[in-house]
């Protein structure tokens, strides 16, 4: 873990652009910048951006990272931005969102060229984090970078961005249900760090997200501005751990397998935010499906699971991963089939069950409950959005898990008998 205040200065506020040119002498940039945006981005921010830095004597280049579809945070999209970059740059700016900031992040890190954020969308909550979700030979994979010196959110801009991007920023932090839990299962489970003042932190953002949604639909700036604080919060939170473990569990993890399918099929046609929200309602349905069981109902699950072979479980890898399985292999390896492994972490269930399953009562809500949420602003609650049948569920659910090697409800469900909950879940 580390102290998470490496960022010197957090500006949300209305005309915050005009704060940036006083931000970069407080940091000692006193020539030449380098801002990142996309064609959108510029119109909503990075053309005014680039006027007031003139204005104050600044030398600045620009990148501009033009597409026909969506843009995505890929090989093509950092060499683009390298490519850019000269000598004489004191400092990168990403004028955007998830994207932007990921690709210029990421860039940052490698080059030790500091880099700022102007925010164009409360669209995430990786603004203040330390790493960087970027698509590499199609397979999405989560890269330590490095953080902000500055993050400016200008709540005239923030409020004028698509709605859409709003909820997303809605869905991402109701994700923070499921990522709690998570980790709150998983350190008792397979004894991983946690930290209950950082889990706090994160809590907190949900529970600001959750006031915020009141008057999100009339685009209020100070709902915008909460809205965008809640998101900020959870990003300190990754930085303060050191990784994305506070708010990135298995809600996550199946949005990251849904955009791979979306990859493969030419690109990401739906928002990060917005898949994490109606994953987020599937993730707390299995919370409610497993711990709605009794130990005695577990321990004999375990004993009559069926067991995976080596063979089964690389055949199914390949099948659902294709092109992406070696990457799956050199992530999780064969790790979740080690049996000596599944016995000791069983162990471990059964003689905490009591202890997660009231844990889990007091800070799981009902998948009614997040359904609720989703649809009061509005935001997308189900899986016919992202074109998915209830049929497509018991599959995504199975091999979603092995996105990361990190232990989530998903897992839990392994060590029981996945199948039998997966039914269960989706029966129900």
């Amino acid at each position: 873990m580390n102290d998470g205040m490496q960022i010197k200065e957090i500006q949300i506020s209305s005309n915050a652009l005009y704060d940036v040119p006083d931000i970069l002498n407080s940091l000692g940039i006193k020539y030449c910048v380098l801002i990142v945006c996309d064609k959108n981005t510029y119109k909503a921010a990075g053309s005014l951006l680039r006027d007031i830095l003139i204005d104050k004597n600044f030398d600045v280049l620009l990148c501009m990272l033009n597409r026909e579809g969506n843009l995505v945070p890929d090989e093509r999209a950092v060499g683009e931005v390298l490519t850019s970059l000269e000598n004489k740059v004191e400092m990168m700016i990403a004028v955007g969102s998830g994207t932007i900031n990921d690709i210029v992040k990421f860039v940052s890190s490698k080059t030790k060229i500091p880099y700022g954020i102007v925010a164009t969308a409360p669209s995430m909550d990786g603004y203040a984090s330390s790493v960087s979700p970027l698509i590499v030979n199609g397979f999405k994979r989560t890269y330590d970078a490095t953080y902000p010196l500055f993050i400016v959110g200008d709540t005239k801009v923030l409020k004028d961005a698509p709605y859409d991007m709003i909820t997303s920023g809605f869905g991402d932090i109701i994700g923070k249900f499921t990522s709690l839990s998570d980790w709150y299962i998983s350190s008792i489970i397979t004894k991983e760090d946690y930290s209950k003042e950082i889990a706090e932190d994160t809590r907190k953002s949900l529970n600001e997200c959750i006031e915020a949604s009141k008057n999100l639909k009339s685009k209020d700036e100070k709902a915008i501005k909460k809205l965008m604080g809640a998101l900020i919060l959870s990003g300190l939170s990754m930085l303060k751990f050191g990784n994305s473990r506070p708010a990135s569990g298995a809600e996550h993890h199946l949005s990251h397998f849904i955009e791979m399918k979306e990859l493969s099929n030419g690109e990401i046609r739906h928002s990060h935010g917005a898949k994490v929200g109606i994953m987020t309602k599937i993730s707390v349905k299995l919370y409610n499906t497993v711990f709605s069981l009794d130990k005695d109902e577990v321990k004999k699950m375990m004993t009559e699971r069926k067991y995976e072979t080596r063979e089964e479980f690389e055949c199914r890898i390949r099948e659902n991963f294709g092109p992406m399985s070696d990457e799956v292999f050199k992530d999780i390896d064969h790790y979740y089939i080690n049996e000596k492994l599944r016995k000791a972490r069983q162990e471990r269930i059964l003689k905490n069950w009591d202890t997660m399953k009231n844990w889990v009562s007091e800070n799981v809500p009902s998948s009614d409950y997040v359904d609720e949420l989703l649809n009061y602003v509005e935001a997308p609650s189900d899986i016919s959005y992202l074109g998915l049948q209830k049929s497509d569920l018991k599959n995504i659910l199975l091999n979603a898990k092995e996105m990361r090697k990190r232990y989530t409800i998903l897992r839990l469900a392994e060590d029981i008998d996945i199948d039998r909950i997966l039914d269960l879940a989706i029966k129900n």
